[in-house]
């Protein structure tokens, strides 16, 4: 998943309001040496050659890498979480349990409470997945704001930014934008992806709920038919000391191209492997 590489570490600046829209690294981070820059308003050290992610907390480093950290498959989750690793079950998930979040991405209605004292998450295991269609709709019968991105047949003008208006003949890429549709473009080779990602979600006293890093970010989409369980591993996703209680979330990391969580097809299982901090 090539875009994987841009579009998680831009989504997750959104997320932990890192105004990551307006790129701008100036600030060397020199604890990690001189290719890593700090995110604007965050303590995050960011390598943009490598994409790669740390930050300090009093539990270690908390580090990031994308697209991916190491992945194994195994036959049951169960095998997936070793070492001595405690298997929790997060959720069961399908377009029943999502809805749309204040970032406009679709996010998981459970929040799992965690107690993660003296313990971290070792690894996300997934199993099974969501398939994302690629839904194509007459102007006039798009569905209401705010929703993912769709496709439509009958444009008059692909000009991005431009409203959304039929007549056409033209296929193109629309998207919500403040309420209202509006041209992205072409018809591109995203449509249809069903990237997500498991967060940690507390609440910060000083600037309030906040998101973490991803603890794993797959596409869901080629796992949907597979029987075998993906496990996902962070190098040390330790929450901010400053957290009292822990939640993890699921959302998908880019928009996905449809109107709403009613739309997403299939189901994707998610566990947690807890292992204790000694010794980590």
């Amino acid at each position: 998943m090539a875009t994987i590489a841009i579009v998680a570490v831009a989504t997750v600046g959104s997320f932990i309001d890192a105004q990551a829209d307006a790129v701008e690294y100036v600030q060397i981070c020199p604890v990690y040496g001189a290719d890593f820059f700090y995110v604007p308003q965050t303590d995050i050290c960011l390598n943009v050659v490598q994409n790669d992610a740390r930050e300090v907390t009093s539990g270690g480093t908390w580090r990031w890498r994308v697209p991916n950290n190491p992945r194994t498959y195994s036959s049951l989750p169960q095998n997936g979480c070793q070492n001595g690793g405690t298997l929790v079950k997060f959720a069961d998930i399908n377009s029943s349990g999502l809805g749309v979040n204040s970032h406009a991405r679709f996010e998981t209605k459970n929040r799992y409470a965690l107690n993660l004292h003296a313990q971290y998450i070792a690894s996300v295991l997934y199993k099974g997945g969501f398939t994302i269609p690629s839904l194509t709709f007459a102007v006039a019968n798009l569905p209401s704001c705010p929703a993912g991105n769709a496709i439509v047949n009958d444009a008059t003008d692909c000009t991005p930014g431009d409203t959304a208006e039929g007549g056409g003949s033209l296929e193109c890429e629309v998207s919500c934008v403040d309420g209202a549709w509006q041209y992205t473009g072409d018809q591109n080779n995203r449509i249809g992806q069903g990237n997500f990602c498991m967060f940690y979600y507390y609440n910060d006293p000083v600037t309030g709920p906040k998101y973490s890093f991803p603890l794993g970010c797959i596409d869901t989409s080629p796992q949907a038919n597979l029987q075998a369980t993906l496990a996902f591993a962070p190098d040390s996703p330790i929450p901010p000391p400053t957290s009292s209680q822990v939640y993890i979330v699921g959302a998908n990391g880019d928009t996905w191209d449809v109107p709403s969580p009613s739309n997403v097809q299939g189901t994707l299982s998610v566990w947690l492997c807890l292992q204790h901090t000694s010794g980590h």
